[in-house]
């Protein structure tokens, strides 16, 4: 096939790309692998109904798409050169480091972001296309560590990526990030939903004020409103919920107000242990969260260990 293939992550850019005359072939990668179940090798049913039942789309489009995104991979190996545009957000990192490790053995070259890509004007991105770099065996491993490690049901194997001396310290930072959402020692809660019940009590009472607010400049986590709202409504539902959250039917944006229950006091002093309070059943990366099956995020000494609720 020859030339030159763009793989951006999501489609703003890849149109901004487009217009802007880069050259090449310009493809979007439409997933959200920071949620849900991922296996080494993604089985793209199980992800079609994952997607499909937490962001409620259509499970045969769904389906359907990712099957074309898999054959578009496939196809974007036949090219001379790939070129990965990604940015420096978890939401992003987890996609760069699975693309990254599936294109070991191409000729890859890299377009890594610090600030979002799709608020670039045109000249900008055509400067960054220029001042592309190849990336680097060093690179490719650590990618391919990462990767294992994200995706591995074991979550302790973070740990060795958190305290490594890769080449590449953003999959170190990236990886620390992400350990840090499994369910913490002092209250049985990651980063995000901490983060949430924090700004909600000093005052963000509605989505658009959460999310102005929840992620830090520049961005860490990289969650879109759907996310957020998503990660909202998981709290909301659950058997013990930490929020009540109620939605606009109305078409547009999606609005919501939130408030805190009654239980979300004592969970935010640490002085109740949420998974005393509920049984868990929830994915971050490969690793399944469950009764039987508890890791948490251990912030002092900044790695994951397997754990029990603890009781209050």
């Amino acid at each position: 096939m020859g030339a030159m293939i763009h793989i951006h992550n999501g489609d703003s850019t890849l149109l901004i790309a487009k217009r802007s005359g880069i050259p090449g072939e310009h493809i979007a990668f439409r997933e959200a692998m920071i949620a849900g179940p991922v296996a080494s090798k993604p089985d793209q049913e199980t992800r079609a109904r994952f997607l499909s039942d937490a962001y409620g789309h259509n499970l045969l489009k769904t389906r359907t798409e990712l099957l074309e995104q898999e054959q578009a991979l496939t196809d974007a190996a036949k090219h001379d050169e790939i070129v990965l545009w990604f940015e420096h957000d978890l939401f992003c990192l987890v996609h760069f480091v699975y693309l990254l490790q599936r294109f070991s053995r191409h000729n890859v070259s890299v377009v890594w972001c610090p600030t979002p890509l799709a608020t670039k004007e045109d000249e900008e991105l055509a400067t960054l296309y220029e001042s592309r770099a190849a990336a680097t065996p060093a690179m490719m491993k650590g990618a391919a560590t990462a990767w294992r490690a994200y995706s591995s049901a074991d979550p302790t194997s973070l740990n060795g990526v958190i305290t490594g001396n890769s080449e590449a310290p953003f999959f170190r930072e990236g990886m620390t990030l992400h350990a840090s959402r499994f369910p913490s020692m002092r209250n049985g809660l990651g980063f995000v939903w901490n983060r949430i019940l924090t700004l909600v009590e000093q005052g963000a009472g509605d989505l658009a004020s959460l999310f102005n607010r929840f992620d830090d400049d520049p961005q860490r986590l990289g969650f879109g409103d759907a996310e957020l709202l998503r990660e909202l409504r998981t709290m909301a539902r659950a058997a013990v919920p930490l929020i009540t959250l109620t939605e606009a039917q109305e078409g547009g944006p999606p609005k919501a107000l939130i408030a805190l229950t009654p239980a979300a006091g004592n969970v935010i002093s640490g002085s109740v242990d949420y998974l005393a309070l509920v049984d868990p059943d929830y994915w971050l990366g490969g690793a399944h969260i469950t009764r039987e099956s508890i890791w948490r995020w251990d912030e002092q000494l900044r790695k994951v260990q397997s754990s029990r609720p603890r009781v209050s």
